[in-house]
């Protein structure tokens, strides 16, 4: 690697000086003039044949250049920087461990559990944190764990403090016998199945039963008189039917990441929160990671990925499409299974105000029977139900 230096040679003909130079072949840069001297950059090696060429001037080296200068610096200045490297290196060091782990619950024996459980996935004082995806994995295989104690368990990070709460799971051995029962009908509908186990089965196949009719009888018969009362069982499957609508927008704005990414630090005091330093990419999404909490307020490490905005324009038949995939999802969140729908039918579409508004008909085969209790004393009544009918209709 060329070694430069910068050189001061104090002139008042600066112009013989730059001759004399060019005579002996030798080549500067950078060259600055003065009132009483001349300034310019030259390698170590041509520096020795100047000063016994121009041995009637004085050539002093003022200062080093390039990668040489930064070396004379850090020589200068090591203590500091050894000094800051080590409080870099001992903050993030800190800001990632943990030093004490706190389960919040008033139950002695359920924080023991969860001590001994998270120590296991190494969770404990003095280790260094988890990620947010491992804290997941983590609450994901304590809860599978000890799913009869524990109803709810979050993990918050608050600076060097892993705080654990926890809501103990309420088993309610509590059963209520019930004697004597109907299977009803839950919601309207053509019947399409019928499997009896006990009880004695009044709708047929094919019948237009409305809600609340009883499909299966816990009365048993014998010429018309009641002999029996069972709690009737079983299983009654009708097609239903439905009037589902969504509302799709033909419009949809796509942020796509260009790959660059900035590291920025961020505080907040629960209210507001901004940026410490000033952002050196354009419009970005942000991720944060807490990394302490100091004099209440919380500071994070923040990634900013650069985005592009663009306009993305459906087609109707994409939205159409989209719109019935919506209300498969609706149906399927009410229990209701593609494979169970019979038929389906688009009522209208209209478009409105850049949205495709869809209104559809759906008939699907659905499991209608539930119970519903009775005393035998009372002609008529319930005394409890298992399961209230609903109207047929998703919101």
């Amino acid at each position: 690697m060329r070694h430069v230096v910068r050189v001061k040679i104090n002139s008042q003909n600066k112009s013989n000086i730059i001759l004399k130079l060019n005579k002996i072949n030798v080549g500067i840069s950078n060259v600055v003039y003065e009132r009483d001297a001349i300034l310019f950059d030259i390698s170590i090696n041509d520096l020795k044949r100047v000063r016994r060429y121009l041995i009637s001037y004085k050539v002093e080296v003022v200062d080093e250049v390039g990668i040489y200068k930064l070396r004379k610096n850090i020589k200068k200045n090591i203590l500091f920087i050894v000094g800051l490297v080590f409080s870099i290196v001992m903050f993030l060091i800190l800001s990632n461990i943990t030093v004490k782990v706190q389960v919040i619950h008033e139950s002695q024996e359920l924080r023991n559990i969860l001590y001994n459980a998270l120590e296991e996935r190494g969770v404990k004082p003095l280790s260094f944190k988890k990620s947010y995806d491992e804290y997941e994995v983590i609450i994901a295989e304590i809860k599978n764990e000890y799913k009869d104690k524990i109803e709810w368990l979050e993990i918050d990070v608050e600076g060097m403090v892993v705080n654990i709460r926890v809501e103990e799971r309420i088993i309610n051995n509590y059963n209520k016998e019930y004697n004597t029962c109907h299977i009803v009908a839950s919601k309207s509908g053509i019947i399409k199945n019928i499997l009896t186990t006990k009880g004695v089965a009044i709708a047929k196949i094919n019948d237009f039963v409305e809600q609340g009719e009883i499909l299966i009888s816990g009365e048993v018969k014998l010429n018309e008189e009641v002999k029996n009362n069972v709690c009737a069982s079983g299983e009654v499957s009708a097609e239903v039917w439905y009037n589902v609508s969504a509302s799709i927008p033909l419009k949809k704005e796509e942020i796509k990441r260009t790959g660059k990414m900035r590291y920025n630090f961020m505080a907040s005091d629960n209210v507001d929160e901004y940026l410490i330093l000033k952002s050196r990419v354009g419009e970005n999404e942000k991720e944060k990671r807490k990394l302490f909490k100091l004099f209440d307020k919380y500071f994070y490490l923040v990634k900013e990925y650069e985005i592009v905005k663009s306009e993305h324009v459906f087609t109707e038949d994409e939205a159409l499409k989209m719109g019935i995939e919506e209300i498969h999802e609706k149906l399927n969140i009410n229990g209701i299974k593609n494979s169970d729908i019979i038929t389906e039918k688009v009522l209208k579409k209209i478009v409105n105000n850049d949205n495709l508004d869809i209104d559809m008909f759906i008939a699907v085969k659905e499991q209608i029977g539930v119970k519903e209790y009775y005393k035998v004393e009372m002609d008529s009544g319930t005394s409890d139900n298992e399961n209230n009918p609903n109207t047929n209709g998703i919101n």
